[in-house]
């Protein structure tokens, strides 16, 4: 009898190899989700990933429900009613927070009405923030959306639902300062498509021009627009370049270092406007298209998800049918940490001052910080109260992004009096205030008089100073004086108007400083508080 001999190094590698084998080609595949499809089966949504879980929204159905989906225990659970039937948008993961800029506000069609608003939702706490008006003459739904270093840009879309308004429209809002900024405008008009950033470039890709002389579904937009950041100029793909299969409808996303375009909707090569499963992907350095492997179903009107280098895709309309079936392409790798509410205060609930009575103004800095948490804040407003007190500026409409500050500074034009009471509030994230008190004192020995040059033009700000200082001037000297005339600190150097100095580690109290440039000399006071 023979005896059989195994080569187990040989039959391991063989083992190894097949596997492998395997894992790359279901990763060159579409794989259905094995999950329970208890959620909104909708079309012309959003689904963005914020942390360790995924968001659906929006759409034609049902449009106002938010359907979230934890993959840790592939379970999906419902949130916070949207406060509008946001439909025909491209939602966007920013600070913690999922933006809808560019929507649709009404699924009521020819014509549906523009979102008038920038509208944030916070699934820490599951809220709904209604952020700045939208300029009239820009508002728009089914345009694209992306976020380059810290702003956000809005390009194409539809003023007039779909009927026949549809635009080139380029806009930069910064959510720092609320600024709302119209750009050039792209090449080609175009809505129903999705954007994408890759590299220091903007690639608007797909789409059709809705409700104009071509009808309701077409004509589709082949040309693929790129916007440069760096030369703030447009230009567009020769024309061989152009989306092979030209669809409206289509998910897009940056994967591999490629554009993946996703199904959509086209009449391309076809007798009428039908959904398709085809994937293309564009490779921007060699400027070429290549086909991948098609959906397993074909749909429009979806978001698709990038996560752990994975697409995740979910929803759409299928043959005009909403549907739910989550696929994926890729390794299946999801990725993400949890999504924590950030704290947001002041760094001191009363703010205490003194002043002398020819002070004539004093300047008190409130720091707003926004800390231990991944989610940015929204400052509504900030009002002040209080006899002669007044803001150094309109603070409304901001983002104070997670794990930073923002310095305001309220401004108290009467030191004539004895005490002088005030108070700041904070409105933020719509439903919440943050109250700062303001107590002044006048204290008769603070007096601008006893120490100073009647003729100098240096001035010093803010005034009280807690940890920082500025002055107007270009100095090359700077000695700071406690008030019994011990020098207790020395900046030496050429320093130039308006440059910082930290005081941090002076006690309260007040000092003189004494400074030189190459015309005078100065001599001054101020109070750290």
């Amino acid at each position: 009898m023979k005896r059989l001999f195994f080569n187990y190094p040989l039959t391991l590698c063989i083992l190894l190899l097949l596997i492998v084998n395997t894992q790359l080609a279901n990763a060159q595949t579409w794989i259905e989700v094995d999950e329970s499809e208890n959620y909104t089966a909708r079309h012309e949504c959003g689904f963005v990933q914020v942390g360790d879980k995924f968001f659906l929204f929006g759409g034609r159905e049902a449009s106002q429900t938010l359907d979230i989906y934890d993959y840790a225990t592939n379970t999906w659970t419902r949130g916070s009613s949207a406060p509008f039937s946001f439909n025909h948008f491209q939602a966007v993961n920013y600070q913690g927070l999922i933006w809808v800029i560019g929507a649709f506000k009404t699924n009521v069609p020819n014509p549906e009405e523009n979102a008038d608003n920038v509208f944030m939702y916070n699934p820490a706490t599951d809220q709904w923030i209604q952020g700045t008006e939208i300029p009239e003459t820009r508002k728009r739904g089914s345009a694209g959306l992306v976020v380059y270093n810290n702003k956000f840009y809005v390009i194409g879309g539809n003023t007039n639902g779909h009927s026949g308004g549809y635009v080139p429209y380029l806009d930069e809002f910064n959510p720092v300062t609320g600024i709302w900024t119209p750009l050039n405008n792209a090449p080609h008009a175009r809505d129903h498509f999705q954007a994408a950033v890759f590299g220091s470039k903007l690639y608007a890709v797909g789409g059709r021009l809705t409700g104009g002389p071509g009808g309701l579904f077409e004509p589709q937009v082949p040309e693929v627009d790129v916007y440069d950041f760096n030369t703030s100029e447009w230009s567009s793909l020769g024309s061989s370049q152009n989306i092979p299969t030209p669809r409206a409808g289509l998910g897009v996303a940056i994967f591999n270092n490629e554009i993946f375009t996703l199904g959509g909707e086209t009449t391309f090569n076809r007798p009428d406007n039908g959904q398709v499963s085809k994937v293309e992907s564009f490779n921007t350095e060699t400027n070429t298209w290549t086909t991948r492997n098609s959906l397993n179903y074909p749909r429009h009107g979806f978001q698709p998800i990038i996560s752990g280098n994975t697409i995740y895709v979910v929803a759409g309309s299928s043959g005009g049918i909403p549907i739910r079936k989550m696929e994926y392409y890729g390794t299946g790798n999801i990725t993400g940490e949890a999504n924590i509410n950030s704290m947001f205060s002041s760094d001191e609930t009363t703010k205490t001052f003194e002043y002398g009575e020819d002070f004539g103004s004093v300047t008190i800095d409130i720091i707003l910080n926004n800390l231990n948490g991944t989610t940015g804040t929204y400052i509504d407003t900030i009002s002040i109260s209080g006899t002669e007190y007044e803001l150094a500026s309109n603070y409304s409409n901001l983002l104070v992004a997670a794990n930073s500050s923002l310095t305001i500074q309220a401004l108290l034009n009467n030191t004539a009096q004895d005490n002088m009471l005030g108070s700041v509030t904070v409105t933020y994230n719509n439903n919440y205030t943050l109250t700062i008190s303001l107590e002044g004192t006048l204290n008769p020995t603070l007096s601008m008089d006893a120490i100073g040059d009647s003729n100098s033009t240096l001035l010093l700000y803010p005034s009280p100073t807690k940890n920082t200082f500025s002055l107007n001037q270009a100095i090359s000297e700077l000695q700071i004086y406690d008030i019994s005339g011990k020098l207790v600190k020395t900046f030496a150097g050429e320093f130039e108007e308006n440059q910082h100095f930290n005081i941090s580690e002076l006690s309260v109290g007040i000092y003189i400083i004494k400074a030189r440039n190459s015309q005078e000399h100065f001599t001054s006071k101020f109070i750290k508080n």
